[in-house]
């Protein structure tokens, strides 16, 4: 039993679209139950494929209200919709630092939306891993297109961006820094670029960098990233996002891209699992988890170099002689 419910209750409840259940699920994998891996394999079986889109960019470029527009655009097209907010940790509390639906009062309540936040604390199997058991749980509730906030731009966006179908950066005029940021992989990576809270001075600035920046990344995939300017607030621009997400996931169904993309990710995902295995492997044997702080300090100081403490540590949990 996992709480008030068994694995088969809360795998039915799911594929039934049962928010309760699909909240537990979630809270199960978060704590890394156990039993969260049972319910996940046999939701494999048989799941759905959401058309994942992954909103990425700046604290205060305005995602979480670029999301809600994109929400309700799609749930005004009938359709099933989930969103993942994936949060700064809380240093007090570890959990997400805003909460669940917080930020997205205006589309909460639609029964057809089914809104979770996750912290970023601590996942040693990888956050994108993390964000691709919950797409699958709201894969199996029947969401038709799946949301992915993130943070902000750094390592774990451009992991999560692994997880997204289309992935749209965002972006606004008067963030001096945003160019540094133009050389990360993110915007290499980016299939929409938006510039919102275009109604500010130096929108066209913003454009014509990103049109620079755009012809200087060698994509294979013959799509050249559209650039999108939108208010959100007000809901200028949203139609026009909306045609340019349909015409992308056009685009990778008819080259069959989706699959790769799908493929790839679960090669990344396949090494983050096998590495939490192993480490919670070594650990059980020897304690690492524990002795970390230590061994760290040692390698600072020049006691010992880390290759010959990780073999010492592999030695010790009896994987080499």
């Amino acid at each position: 039993m996992t709480g008030n419910l068994s694995i088969e209750a809360i795998v039915s409840g799911v594929r039934n679209g049962d928010k309760r259940s699909a909240a537990q699920l979630m809270s199960m994998v978060e704590k890394a139950a156990p039993e969260s891996q049972e319910c996940l394999k046999a939701l494999a079986q048989g799941k759905g494929q959401s058309h994942v889109v992954g909103v990425t960019g700046w604290p205060g470029v305005g995602k979480s209200t670029l999301i809600c527009a994109v929400a309700a655009s799609f749930l005004n097209a009938g359709k099933q919709v989930g969103v993942i907010a994936v949060d700064p940790t809380s240093p007090l509390s570890g959990g997400s630092f805003l909460g669940d639906r917080a930020r997205m009062r205006k589309i909460d309540g639609d029964e057809r939306l089914f809104i979770r936040s996750m912290a970023t604390r601590g996942f040693r199997g990888g956050i994108a891993t993390a964000t691709s058991s919950f797409v699958r749980i709201m894969e199996a509730m029947g969401k038709e297109v799946v949301i992915v906030e993130t943070v902000g731009i750094g390592q774990d966006q451009v992991s999560v961006a692994g997880v997204a179908d289309t992935l749209i950066v965002t972006v606004i005029p008067g963030m001096g820094d945003y160019l540094q940021a133009l050389k990360a992989g993110i915007m290499e990576m980016g299939d929409i670029f938006v510039v919102n809270k275009a109604d500010r001075k130096g929108v066209d600035q913003v454009v014509m960098d990103l049109t620079m920046m755009r012809s200087m990344n060698d994509r294979q995939d013959d799509w050249i990233p559209p650039i999108v300017k939108t208010i959100a607030q007000r809901g200028e621009g949203v139609a026009e996002l909306m045609s340019a997400i349909e015409l992308h996931r056009d685009h990778i169904a008819k080259l069959g891209l989706a699959s790769l993309k799908r493929t790839a990710a679960a090669k990344g995902e396949i090494v983050e699992t096998l590495k939490d295995r192993c480490f919670q492997f070594i650990n059980g044997r020897t304690g690492l988890d524990e002795k970390l702080e230590q061994f760290a300090l040692q390698v600072v100081n020049g006691t010992i170099d880390r290759h010959t403490l990780v073999e010492s540590i592999l030695r010790d949990a009896g994987i080499i002689d």
